[in-house]
């Protein structure tokens, strides 16, 4: 629709999001950044799985997630200026599908959320790093996919 013209002539656009925890009927405004921009993250670790019995025959890819998983916690006390906001989180792991086999591969999955650029390019650079050095270690493949969603919404002051 932009493409075909559709925001000819229209000099702002103004728009809404829908907050739960506001009171019905509120509208809030602020200005400068108001909601983040949104990466995406995938990890997948890639190990051999086994039978239960014989982990010494087998690479473990629960115990490479879960080595991953905690370092990746270092990155905003160590990497990022503790003055800028963001928030990584992973909040899903998947992995097996029954009590006494190892399964091939385990799944991570979470969000970035940040108002700065800069700071969610260094942010994917080092889940990127972490990843894959940690899961070397574990002798585990690691793949990482990182989906840039949407920037953040900034409010300008003369607007707002």
């Amino acid at each position: 629709m932009v493409k075909e013209g559709c925001m000819k002539g229209v000099d702002e656009v103004y728009g809404f999001h829908n907050i739960p925890n506001f009171d019905e009927g509120d509208i809030r405004v602020c200005e400068g950044g108001f909601f983040a921009a949104v990466t995406v993250v995938k990890i997948r670790v890639i190990g051999q799985g086994g039978h239960g019995s014989t982990p010494y025959k087998l690479t473990d890819c629960i115990s490479g997630a879960n080595a991953i998983y905690q370092s990746l916690h270092t990155i905003k006390s160590r990497n990022i200026d503790s003055r800028q906001n963001f928030a990584f989180t992973i909040c899903k792991i998947n992995a097996g599908t029954t009590h006494n086999v190892f399964p091939d591969v385990a799944e991570m999955e979470g969000t970035i959320r940040t108002y700065d650029e800069d700071t969610r390019k260094r942010i994917c650079e080092r889940i990127s790093r972490i990843a894959k050095e940690v899961g070397s270690a574990m002798e585990c493949k690691v793949e990482v996919t990182l989906d840039y969603l949407y920037p953040a919404v900034m409010n300008h002051a003369t607007e707002t």
